[in-house]
């Protein structure tokens, strides 16, 4: 699938409560802004939201006052696991036809097997041997076979994802700016491309991953050989990343950047008003264009640094949400300034 110049779309997260009316609420808004590709609003963590699933499989994971625990008995399902946002999303939008004919698309969002591994507690029995090294305790992203069988329980999720029609399928690795710098922590080059490649394997439209902070040029150059399609970063929090990309890495390698062009992550400041939180119209159309300049317009797809979550916790949800949506107006009006 070839996506238009300069096509529009969101991280994931959204800042409100986890109910029913809040998940459509967020698909709604965003059609209704005029986002090209819609994700259903990720209103639970990352990790919860494939880790709880699978602790209920009971093949070897655990949790314990909040902590994931994984023994050595540990097995991916038969059957691929929470696949209830994307089928919620896909049905919804079959019962309003009118919402569907205002989109190019849809999108969806895993969780990449290093972020999920990197949450997960090593019983004593697979932990043999290990020294803690970032974290308190070993973790299950230190151990190669399990980091594997999470990245095919993910492949299995975007492989289903995929055959239902959703266009572009996002996997969140947070954790891979840590663990990739000036050196690798854990594992080789090799293990991570390949690993990374078994988890979107299933995906034969769009597959996309988002990194987010800083990136190295070592994590940029892994991330260029694996075959993901679209490389998903922060721009305006971490300025320092458009110095890391060229338009020579997007030319003919079928390749695409998802470019933050509006901040997500916010420090309330006292008595500010809402609109002072708000990027306007033009400064977001002279970040784009910058981003135009350096990478072209046929190699960007546009969307917020991040997701928005954190910002419930700052504001409470009703601001929250009111930044959210203004932030996201103001990006597709800019974007439409540029097309």
């Amino acid at each position: 699938m070839k996506l238009e110049k300069l096509s529009t779309t969101v991280v994931g997260s959204f800042p409100l409560e986890n109910t029913e009316e809040n998940f459509l609420k967020t698909i709604d808004d965003q059609i209704n802004i005029g986002i090209d590709f819609p994700c259903y609003g990720q209103l639970i963590s990352m990790v919860d939201q494939f880790l709880d699933p699978l602790v209920d499989e009971n093949v070897g994971l655990k949790k314990e006052e909040g902590k994931y625990i994984i023994s050595d008995s540990f097995k991916i399902p038969k059957e691929p696991i929470a696949l209830k946002y994307g089928k919620s999303m896909l049905n919804y939008l079959n019962e309003k036809p009118y919402l569907k004919s205002m989109i190019k698309g849809t999108k969806a969002c895993l969780t990449g097997p290093f972020t999920l591994a990197s949450e997960i507690i090593l019983t004593q029995d697979v932990a043999k041997g290990l020294k803690p090294r970032i974290f308190k305790e070993p973790r299950a992203i230190m151990v190669d076979w399990l980091v594997n069988k999470l990245a095919e329980m993910m492949g299995q999720i975007g492989k289903v994802y995929n055959d239902m029609g959703i266009d572009i399928i996002s996997m969140d690795e947070p954790i891979l700016g840590l663990l990739v710098g000036r050196r690798i922590m854990f594992h080789s080059k090799d293990f991570i491309i390949r690993t990374l490649n078994t988890a979107i394997s299933g995906i034969e439209k769009v597959s996309s991953i988002h990194v987010c902070g800083n990136l190295s040029p070592n994590l940029r150059d892994l991330l260029l050989e694996t075959n993901v399609n679209v490389l998903d970063h922060e721009f305006q929090t971490n300025a320092r990343n458009f110095d890391i990309f060229e338009r020579e890495h997007f030319q003919n390698s079928e390749k695409y950047l998802a470019f933050g062009a509006v901040k997500t992550k916010i420090n309330k400041v006292k008595d500010a008003k809402i609109n002072e939180y708000i990027e306007d119209i033009p400064t977001i159309k002279r970040t784009i264009q910058k981003a135009i300049n350096l990478y072209g317009k046929e190699n960007l797809l546009i969307k917020p640094d991040c997701g928005f979550m954190p910002l419930k916790d700052a504001f409470g949800e009703k601001i929250a949400y009111e930044i959210t949506l203004k932030k996201l107006n103001n990006m597709v009006l800019a974007v439409n300034s540029l097309k």
